[in-house]
């Protein structure tokens, strides 16, 4: 038996905060989302910026399917616990951003549903 070789310290895990600017995408046991974001930087001129960074997602089986599906939608705000990713296919080389976890925040006013509204007294 090959002894396993110890590797070090290593760490593969990202946490993004933000809001999702399209409705999740399924295919199978698989969502897809993308989360916006910002990054602060230096523009040319040494000013301090906010930068969009758009953060491709995926929730694989066995994964918070469930509140994808219940809870996430176009607009929600959120925070996603994640690992990277890569793999590779015939159409080439991908990467996301696997979800562990959502801490869910902050959605869109919905409205009340259709026969929610009590009727209006006489």
């Amino acid at each position: 038996m090959e002894k396993k070789v110890w590797r070090g310290i290593q760490n593969n895990f990202c946490l993004f905060q933000g809001e999702i600017t399209t409705d999740p995408q399924f295919n199978e046991d698989y969502a897809f989302l993308n989360l916006r974001t910002i990054i602060v930087q230096r523009d040319t001129n040494g000013q301090v910026v906010e930068v969009d960074q758009d953060v491709p997602l995926m929730v694989e089986p066995g994964g918070p399917l469930r509140v994808v599906r219940d809870y996430i939608k176009k607009g929600r705000k959120l925070q996603a616990w994640c690992h990277y990713k890569s793999w590779q296919s015939d159409q080439g080389q991908h990467h996301m951003f696997v979800v562990r976890k959502f801490d869910l925040g902050d959605k869109p006013y919905e409205g009340p549903s259709p026969g929610d509204t009590p009727p209006l007294p006489e």
